[in-house]
């Protein structure tokens, strides 16, 4: 391990898995814990690895500050190995979570397969219990409908956590369209399969990201044919200006860390024996996705920057009672 100082954030190191380098990054702890994601996937640079962990960790801070959970946010960014150490890699990145003792409590993230769940579970105690890629879907499914419940929505990435969002739409008789550029992506029943490269032109109520982020950029914005975005995608926006874009364009927009909370709440309650909690914060989703609305139009402002707003004074608050 090879400590980065970062500031602002607790404790940022380098790691090299199975010779893939590997970013671990707690962006703050509190009651002494943290809790993210692992995240697999091909980046062009070591440097474009870092800055997903630090912007996903600071991500996982404020929804974590959001949802009222008792911890502070993390991630780990693996620059994919090759397939023939895959499985070394993780092996030993789950040694140096266990080596944490609990300070740092992982799941599973986008590339982050039921395959690798078993390595890491096998040589750690320190993992969110089973597949929370429902979790997630729930949320979003919650947050969606907390202002109306939308007659189309179009999801773009039909992963775990995209299929099952589709499920849950098609069985409210919502008419869903979903594209995914693997062709050996499921596709369930009652959802219309379009082309990957024209799902964010798709004339609906409701656009869901849910693969990687940065996919709103300027030019995708101004495409852009439906009334609210909200997915489980994290940080989509590809740039700090584009929340901004579009709300100039008067898309509505649930943020990111509100409507993909699900699996936080159910993994992080689950791990520190709160689970009876799950069902209260779950339900409370729908009324901070409206208080940020509200809000949002009152002062004529992105609900983007609404939320890290409130996130983040609650961030200085937890902070100034820990001290």
């Amino acid at each position: 391990m090879r400590p980065l100082e970062i500031a602002g954030y607790d404790e940022v190191h380098r790691l090299e898995c199975g010779g893939a380098p590997t970013f671990l990054a707690i962006h703050t702890r509190f009651t002494g814990r943290a809790f993210g994601g692992i995240r697999i996937r091909d980046y062009p640079s070591e440097r474009a690895a870092l800055g997903d962990a630090l912007a996903l960790s600071q991500a996982m801070s404020r929804k974590a500050a959001l949802a009222e959970i008792p911890g502070g946010g993390a991630k780990t960014v693996m620059m994919r190995p090759p397939p023939e150490r895959r499985r070394e890699a993780l092996e030993e990145l789950a040694a140096i979570i266990e080596s944490l003792g609990g300070s740092y409590c992982c799941g599973g993230d986008y590339g982050f397969t039921v395959e690798d769940e078993a390595t890491v579970r096998a040589r750690t105690r320190h993992i969110a219990t089973g597949d929370l890629s429902d979790a997630t879907a729930a949320g979003v499914e919650l947050a969606m409908l907390a202002a109306e419940i939308p007659t189309s929505v179009a999801i773009q990435g039909l992963g775990r956590v995209g299929e099952a969002l589709a499920r849950r739409l098609v069985a409210r008789g919502i008419k869903v369209l979903a594209a995914d550029p693997s062709p050996h992506a499921a596709t369930p029943r009652g959802v219309r399969r379009v082309d990957p490269a024209t799902i964010l032109e798709a004339e609906v109520d409701v656009l869901a990201p849910c693969a990687h982020g940065g996919v709103l950029g300027e030019a995708a914005i101004e495409r852009l044919r439906c009334r609210r975005i909200c997915g489980a995608a994290n940080n989509p926006f590809a740039t700090k200006s584009d929340a901004d874009r579009l709300h100039a364009r008067g898309i509505a927009y649930v943020p990111d860390f509100v409507a993909n909370a699900g699996a936080l709440i159910e993994g992080a309650l689950t791990t520190i024996g709160e689970a009876a909690a799950i069902e209260a914060r779950m339900a409370a989703l729908p009324e901070l996705v409206r208080a940020i609305d509200r809000e949002s139009r009152r002062r004529d402002r992105s609900p983007h920057w609404i939320a890290v707003e409130i996130a983040d004074a609650r961030l200085a608050t937890r902070r100034r009672r820990s001290e």
